[in-house]
């Protein structure tokens, strides 16, 4: 019958939100994510400037960091279904992972500038406020970005 068929426009909508659904339906983030990463990144540079004088101690921190991280990836991809690609990403996306890649530039810029400064320790405390201050930022970001496309797409 002619009334079965999909007219195209439609069809097209559908294959695009079918698409966009990994960016635009899924669950809230967990309160904890951005200050844990905040936490984790401190973690890190504190280890970096450990490395010099107590090797194995930061070895061994090292690598329970990096443990802990594929462990939340791997937790972080069933919570969220599917970790989003940014190469298939709706085009209200891009602006969001523009400013993403300039925060990580201006995070890693603070946490070099302050080690010069003042040392590891200094250094450990910015970087786990920046990064926990720009994941807060990112997440509204893409929100914000999920909210068009979910408009766009409706």
């Amino acid at each position: 019958m002619e009334s079965d068929r999909l007219d195209p426009q439609q069809a097209r909508r559908i294959a695009e939100r079918a698409e966009a659904a990994p960016y635009i339906d899924y669950p809230p983030t967990p309160w904890w994510y951005a200050p844990a990463a905040g936490l984790w990144a401190g973690a890190l540079i504190l280890l970096i400037g450990l490395a010099q004088d107590r090797r194995v101690l930061a070895l061994v921190g090292l690598l329970a960091l990096v443990a802990l991280e594929g462990a939340f990836l791997a937790w972080y991809s069933r919570y969220h279904g599917a970790l989003p690609s940014l190469r298939h990403a709706p085009a209200e996306f891009r602006p969001a992972f523009v400013r993403y890649g300039v925060g990580v530039a201006v995070v890693l810029a603070l946490v070099v500038g302050s080690w010069l400064l003042a040392g590891a320790i200094a250094a450990a405390v910015v970087a786990g406020v920046a990064v926990t201050v720009g994941l807060v930022l990112y997440e509204r970001t893409f929100a914000r970005a999920a909210a068009r496309t979910r408009a766009r797409l409706a």
